[in-house]
């Protein structure tokens, strides 16, 4: 049976997740490896999931830390059913622009509602999946700012310093109890980060191959 890839870029606002993502979406197609990008909160063809994108985002919106967590989790239940799985199970590799762990550091760290409360919602939106590898891209929150300088933030980025202090933080600690996170240094050469990151998933996709044909 196929079953695609699944493989997560985490880490604070600024460190180039999005930029990297799509990068490695392009390389994997130019491959002819079957790829989809999407993203979160919401999710590429997903509207409900994008709806809710728009009320997490907007800097108007006084949305109390709870219902930030269960926001979170709802765009995501509806982003994994609606179009991850579906794509993982017709072997087509899913690459997406944060995911869970995005939830246990924001709300479960920096909003402080603890990664137990934030594990529980979503493991039930998430139906057990996790990612097969996630690339964690740390960068140094004042330098993550500074290329963010002249873009307009939405309502987490406007967040103070301090809790994007604890954000990195947060994901450092992370990646030093799981395996599956792979950290990358952001401040190097874009060139040098993206080939890192194409190397290790030629590497587990070659391996996935490998398994199917035993």
């Amino acid at each position: 049976m196929k079953f695609g890839i699944f493989i997560a870029f985490e880490g604070g606002d600024g460190c180039g997740k999005s930029t990297v993502s799509k990068w490695l979406a392009k390389e994997l197609a130019k491959k002819k490896i079957s790829v989809i990008w999407t993203r979160e909160p919401g999710g590429i063809n997903c509207p409900v999931s994008e709806k809710i994108r728009e009320l997490l985002k907007n800097p108007e919106n006084n949305i109390c830390n709870e219902a930030e967590a269960l926001l979170f989790a709802a765009s995501r239940a509806q982003h994994v059913k609606k179009l991850i799985l579906p794509n993982l199970e017709k072997g087509i590799n899913v690459i997406s622009d944060r995911f869970v762990f995005s939830s246990y550091i924001y709300q479960g760290i920096g909003r402080k509602l603890g990664l137990s409360r934030i594990k529980a919602i979503n493991d039930f939106a998430c139906q057990k999946l996790k990612a097969d590898i996630v690339f964690l891209l740390d960068l140094d929150e004042q330098k993550a700012k500074q290329r963010t300088f002249d873009k307009k933030k939405d309502r987490i980025e406007l967040e103070n310093k301090e809790f994007h202090q604890k954000i990195r933080k947060g994901f450092l600690k992370l990646a030093e109890k799981d395996k599956t996170i792979i950290a990358i240094n952001s401040e190097m050469p874009f060139e040098k980060v993206c080939q890192n990151i194409l190397n290790k998933t030629l590497q587990i996709i070659e391996k996935r191959k490998e398994k199917i044909h035993e």
